[in-house]
């Protein structure tokens, strides 16, 4: 059943960590979300990236045009629940045959478009053909393991894979798996317009600034969904300009910045929830660049950050990365914590170990423009202390990630996710599109055995442990923090919780279920 436990849960104030957070100053704020729910309100969203296509195939980041109200459109296959499992939404249960070779899929019936045609089995198989074998940044190469798509009954799919993998129901959970009528794509523009089986659909469209939705139905399938009349999505880039729209009231919700919360904290009207997220920075590493191909050097780069010291300042109230999975999700390994505690003078002996007593100069590296203010210039200075040199070239938030793959930089500094799955965010940070280093044959070994659908669960959970454990020790990144971002809403908006579809994967981005009070 698709009904999340987080949809009943009204908003509350919660202390994470060492990060204390404000419910505001009136009796009304600590009391968020729990008058009667206006059904003719508009629910403003912000978000600092919008998006410039429409088209779910073709979205260049999985998870940017998923939250930007795209899943407010359409509905999606699967979703991911608060433990980071897969569940149902359009699927009603799902089943692998014995060698894993194929996936059976049963659909609800009471799903639609606005013309009538029932959302059934020859609906998803049409989109699903389309979404692998469109040219397309990010879909195509997530579904490549489906080999054929076949409506085997009205409401039935069987999808046959090329090799096991256990990874389909996240990745139908996302971009992949959100599902337009047919003739949007076969006739229509789905850049630019929409339709879907959601309760929502567009009254205005600015690429790359606003997304305004109205709920035109009222046969949607979820009737506990979709309470707010209009929902605008709103991108703006400029972090102050953000944190003025939050505080002026002309955004009702938005995800702030651990360190930048304190300018809106304590105003009356406004919540804060701060919740925990498998999002976080992390300095990527091409492991082809000299002289980098060389563990000690790597090891180096680990030991000369001070990870704590870097979340206390810019990160208050998160948690300290040291390895590739996040607590409380499956491949967490307890002994890697604190595995490189910060050393510098063990950096330093490392790269004499490795050839470099005079230190090394790795020339430029890539910056996401999305990192936070004053990262860049932290890591440059601990890295300086141990005798590492680089020169920051910022580039855009979304090309970053393209250019770090084409090799022309030894790191790359930036935001990175736990991803929607332990391997689906394996393959987007280090798989051999996205780090022109590639993978090794061990590397290949234990992601076929993470992801082998004919494992059980707690064996492919015990190759998640091995997998992080090789990666970590490897050194194949440097991990520095799992953000735990604060949430700030209207006290009138209701249904928040810390425990929403995707919480701990990548974050609270499903808002279906808010509502907005009188």
């Amino acid at each position: 059943m698709f009904r999340s436990r987080w949809a009943v849960t009204t908003v509350a104030c919660v202390a994470v960590a060492a990060l204390v957070s404000s419910c505001g100053s009136s009796e009304s704020s600590a009391a968020a979300g729990q008058g009667a729910v206006d059904t003719n309100a508009t629910l403003s969203v912000g978000w600092t990236q919008a998006v410039t296509t429409l088209d779910p195939h073709m979205a260049t980041s999985d998870l940017a045009s998923f939250r930007f109200g795209l899943n407010n459109i359409y509905d999606r296959l699967f979703t991911v629940d608060y433990e980071g499992k897969p569940d149902g939404m359009l699927v009603t249960d799902w089943t692998y045959n014995d060698d894993g070779s194929r996936l059976v899929l049963t659909l609800r019936e009471d799903a639609s478009f606005r013309d009538g045609t029932p959302l059934d089995a020859a609906v998803v198989k049409a989109n699903l053909d389309r979404a692998r074998t469109l040219e397309s940044p990010v879909v195509k190469r997530s579904l490549s393991a489906i080999s054929e798509v076949s409506a085997t009954g009205p409401y039935e799919v069987t999808i046959a894979l090329g090799k096991p993998t256990d990874q389909l129901p996240y990745l139908l959970a996302g971009v992949a798996g959100l599902i337009m009528n047919p003739p949007l794509f076969e006739s229509g523009d789905p850049s630019t317009t929409a339709d879907g089986s959601g309760a929502y659909s567009i009254e205005s469209w600015a690429p790359g600034e606003k997304l305004v939705l109205v709920r035109d139905r009222d046969d949607y399938w979820d009737a506990d969904a979709a309470k707010p009349a209009r929902i605008e999505h709103t991108g703006i880039p400029d972090f102050q300009a953000f944190t003025n729209a939050v505080a002026g009231g002309q955004i009702d919700i938005g995800q702030f910045q651990p360190g930048n919360v304190a300018a809106v904290e304590g105003r009356d009207g406004l919540v804060t929830v701060p919740v925990e997220h498998g999002v976080g920075m992390e300095i990527a590493i091409n492991r082809n660049a000299k002289p980098l191909e060389d563990l000690r050097v790597r090891q180096a780069l680990n030991h000369a950050l001070d990870r704590e010291t870097i979340t206390e300042a810019l990160y208050p109230g998160s948690r300290v990365r040291w390895q590739f999975v996040p607590e409380g999700l499956a491949g967490f390994d307890e002994s890697l914590e604190d595995i490189y505690p910060y050393d510098p003078e063990k950096a330093k002996a490392l790269l004499a170990e490795a050839g470099y007593p005079n230190g090394i100069d790795l020339g430029e590296i890539a910056v996401s423009s999305a990192t936070t203010p004053g990262m860049v210039d932290v890591v440059q200075e601990q890295f300086a202390a141990a005798g590492i040199r680089f020169e920051p070239r910022v580039l855009d938030g979304v090309e970053v990630y393209t250019q770090f793959a084409s090799g022309r930089y030894p790191l790359l500094i930036g935001f990175s996710s736990a991803g929607i799955s332990f391997a689906a965010g394996l393959n987007t940070r280090i798989g051999p599109t996205q780090n022109p280093a590639g993978t090794t044959p061990e590397y290949d070994t234990l992601i076929a055995e993470v992801t082998d659908s004919r494992r059980t669960e707690d064996e492919r959970t015990a190759s998640k442990v091995e997998l992080n454990k090789y990666l970590t020790e490897e050194a194949w990144g440097v991990p520095v923090v799992w953000v735990t971002y604060p949430w700030v809403m209207s006290d009138k908006v209701g249904n928040f919780s810390t425990e929403m579809d995707y919480a701990t994967t990548w974050g609270p981005y499903d808002l279906r279920y808010l509502t907005v009070t009188e």
